[in-house]
């Protein structure tokens, strides 16, 4: 996917994220708000029961009170059994008795006509009919008729949303004054004391909170798209900047893969025109010196003759050494499982001539087998081997000792030799192409280059080590068997 692509789609994962999550975290806070004004307008309802409850008390423990009839309160129909219900005062005014329901009523009403809250004594079995219960009233108390001690419900009818509470009323001792030729006992559950709380006060509070709250939250999620919009900007730009980068790289890294395969067949084309110069060079050459050979000839025309035959076999191994450079990389056939003890076998066989020279003595210790290609394995200890034989030195006898170990899937095997030796501080630079530390002028200063590349594409490593006798080691491992397979 097209990064400025990929990009676009986390922005809007992220501006959807942002959103989703400030909107849940502003219905919460609504939705607590909420819960908090209900708590509020219940906790005012139950402060009027109890305040109403206290009341009642205090009447049915005086048993009702005397007050002088006016049109607000004549004489209670509901007592006329009671023989005292009505008495004169001895300056003749008339009083008449307020029973506990009585009084509650009257203080109820003009409390709500005060301050809004407003309050009922009601019950199925009535002395005052104004007291009938209204149906979620008469609901109300059938619930409390199966053991419930508490209704609380929001209402929202033609006049406006409310809170009803109500209670049940228990009988006590005080109530039988009036209520006990109704057949009730002290205990018995005789009606309820309703409360109503208006809402449209806490509404009003909740709906400013609302607005409040959604304004701040509103803020708040302009700032974060803000900040997450200067966010896109910036990581857009820098993404555009990467991918012009990462096109110009990878155009240089195009036009470098084409100059390498240009340069590398160019390589190859003039090291295989090369090959036929060089040869017919070193055959004439040889040739001449023969036929010199019987002729009386000036010693400056034979010496002549001899640097062209070296030179010309110096530029015969130099074009088959850039053109084992080259193919280093590749397999030189079927891989195939090696006895590498026989591998140096032959290419002892191959080096016979200058091992003779040198009076070489070469040891070879149990090797482990290898799956690799029979050429270029040969050629990598043929090039190890005949660098150790150049570089031997004067004056001292050549030895060679070959070991190899397996380890952890890898084989490591040890060339070393008694010559010289290479200060540590050049061992990397004799692996670069034409790096030669000595040797006389002998080999092309490519042997080594060809073995590095030979084992690390195959996914080993090469390096010199100090040998044990004094001299140096070529180290190089290999895996045992090709990636993929078992080992």
């Amino acid at each position: 996917m097209n990064l400025t692509l990929l990009h676009r789609l986390l922005l809007v994962v992220a501006l959807a994220g942002w959103t989703l999550t400030l909107g849940g975290f502003l219905l919460w806070d609504l939705r607590l708000a909420r819960e908090h004004m209900e708590e509020l307008a219940i906790k005012e309802a139950r402060s009027n029961f109890n305040k109403d409850l206290a009341f009642r008390l205090w009447a049915t423990r005086h048993g009702g009170v005397y007050v002088p009839v006016d049109d607000r309160t004549p004489p209670n129909p509901g007592l006329a059994h009671l023989p005292e219900r009505d008495i004169e005062t001895p300056s003749g005014r008339q009083l008449t008795l307020m029973n506990p329901a009585y009084m509650l009523r009257q203080m109820l009403e003009e409390h709500g006509d005060f301050y809004g809250v407003r309050g009922k004594i009601t019950s199925f079995h009535l002395l005052n009919p104004i007291n009938a219960p209204d149906p979620w009233e008469a609901e109300a108390l059938r619930r409390f008729e199966q053991g419930e001690s508490e209704v609380l419900e929001f209402v929202e009818d033609d006049k406006e949303p409310r809170l009803r509470l109500m209670r049940p009323m228990e009988t006590r001792e005080g109530c039988l004054k009036c209520h006990a030729f109704q057949g009730y006992q002290v205990g018995d559950v005789r009606g309820g004391i309703g409360v109503t709380v208006p809402m449209r006060h806490y509404l009003d509070t909740l709906g400013e909170t609302k607005r409040s709250r959604t304004i701040f939250f509103s803020v708040i999620w302009a700032l974060g798209v803000g900040i997450l919009v200067l966010l896109d900007v910036q990581v857009l730009r820098r993404l555009r900047a990467q991918e012009e980068h990462e096109n110009v790289l990878k155009a240089q890294r195009q036009a470098l893969i084409r100059a390498n395969k240009d340069l590398t067949r160019l390589a190859e084309v003039s090291a295989h025109h090369l090959q036929e110069p060089s040869r017919r060079l070193l055959t004439f050459s040889q040739l001449l010196k023969d036929r010199l050979k019987v002729e009386e000839t000036d010693p400056e025309v034979r010496r002549s003759l001899e640097f062209v035959e070296q030179n010309a076999t110096y530029l015969r191994n130099l074009v088959r050494d850039i053109q084992l450079y080259l193919d280093a990389d590749k397999p030189q056939g079927q891989p195939a499982e090696l006895d590498v003890n026989e591998v140096v076998a032959r290419v002892q066989q191959k080096l016979a001539p200058l091992i003779s020279e040198t009076g070489a003595e070469i040891k070879v210790g149990e090797l482990p087998p290898l799956v690799f290609d029979l050429s270029r394995l040969r050629d990598i200890f043929l090039i190890i081997m005949e660098n150790s034989l150049l570089h031997a030195g004067t004056g001292t006898r050549p030895r060679i000792v070959i070991s190899g170990e397996r380890l952890n899937g890898m084989n490591r095997y040890r060339v070393s030799d008694n010559g010289s030796g290479i200060p540590e501080v050049y061992r990397q630079r004799v692996f670069e192409i034409f790096e030669r530390l000595g040797g006389g002028g002998r080999g092309t200063g490519i042997g080594l280059p060809i073995a590095r590349r030979m084992v690390e594409s195959a996914g080993g490593e090469i390096a010199l080590e100090t040998a044990d006798g004094g001299g140096l080691s070529v180290v190089f491992t290999l895996p045992a068997k090709p990636p993929g397979e078992d080992g």
